[in-house]
């Protein structure tokens, strides 16, 4: 059995390569794993993989050569794994929002699928889980959360740029009783991510968590990006720190009015704290817009404006930042 892991971003990349280099301490139950498979956005990508393995450098500036992984267009799935009369398993899903749209959304229906298949969502934002609802069932689909850097130098070279932690829950609350098991659920990608070195747990609670990154994104992702630095160097001026509490309070207004947990005083520091702990990372957002690619923002800073208008709140910051990025992308 493989681990699927659809999207060779920074992350796709780092998680591919950490668990390639791991394999053989894998296992689930009494069924050993054979390896990971990418499913990559273009065949170009899927040939430099095949052709070179992944070049993986980690947090302390060690590098390592990861070879003989398959990597393949998502496109070619369904032929791939009809012609080798294979079905998936557990994918993780590492795509941005952004590029969730008919073509992936085809593929991931069509791939013939184990009974117990098990998809893990790995996405900024909000919204992912119904948008991907169509293509596969939801009470068969697990949330994560990570607080990993990455960044991707090339095709087939990725650079782990910060520590963090993940932790995965089911899309449906676990009380459900039609959700799969948590264990089986969630628990084969906590163990998988533990043994590849990373720091792993499950919640089930995971849409609390969800929140609590999208209202940090919400704060540091945008202005980053409209800036055009690095997250430490927003709280180098009175003037940059001003602008995150005006947008931080909005955020605030909008989750207490939907009744979303929120605590002024940790959540702020919790968002300071992420600056200076990832001072010399460039925020995904920042790193779309300098590549000329679309950015999350709809995901993002989208979502607290939507939330707000559903629950009769204001957020003008927020808006003009929208804006501002979306404007940035033309």
């Amino acid at each position: 059995m493989r681990i699927d892991i659809i999207g060779a971003g920074s992350l796709g990349m780092l998680c591919a390569a950490r668990l390639h280099a791991s394999r053989s301490r894998w296992s689930m139950g009494e069924e050993q794993l054979s390896g990971v498979r990418l499913w990559t956005r273009t065949a170009e990508q899927a040939r430099a993989i095949q052709a070179e393995g992944i070049i993986y450098t980690d947090h302390q500036g060690q590098t390592l050569h990861v070879s003989g992984m398959e990597a393949y267009p998502l496109e070619e799935a369904y032929s791939i794994l009809h012609a080798a009369d294979e079905k998936v398993h557990l994918i993780w899903l590492f795509v941005k929002q952004t590029h969730i749209q008919p073509m992936l959304l085809e593929s991931l229906r069509k791939m013939p699928r184990a009974t117990d298949a098990a998809l893990i969502c790995f996405q900024n934002g909000v919204g992912h889980a119904e948008a991907l609802s169509g293509a596969w069932p939801v009470d068969a689909m697990g949330l994560a959360v990570t607080t990993e850097a990455a960044r991707r130098q090339s095709w087939n070279e990725v650079v782990h740029t910060g520590l963090g932690s993940t932790w995965i829950g089911p899309a449906i609350p676990s009380n459900n009783k039609k959700h799969l098991p948590l264990d089986f659920l969630c628990l084969p990608t906590k163990n998988l991510l533990e043994n590849a070195g990373f720091q792993a747990f499950v919640s089930n609670n995971i849409e609390e968590m969800i929140y609590q990154k999208l209202l940090v994104n919400a704060v540091i992702n945008p202005l980053t990006a409209l800036l055009r630095v690095k997250n430490g160097q927003l709280l180098a001026t009175e003037e940059r720190i001003s602008i995150m509490k005006e947008l931080f309070y909005e955020v605030v207004a909008v989750y207490e009015a939907a009744k979303l947990k929120v605590d002024v005083e940790t959540d702020w520091e919790r968002v300071v704290t992420i600056c200076r702990m990832t001072a010399n990372n460039t925020s995904s957002m920042l790193q779309d817009i300098l590549e000329g690619r679309k950015t999350e923002c709809d995901a993002i800073t989208g979502a607290i404006i939507r939330l707000g208008e559903v629950h009769s709140v204001d957020t003008p910051a927020h808006v003009m930042v929208y804006r501002l990025i979306q404007a940035s992308q033309s």
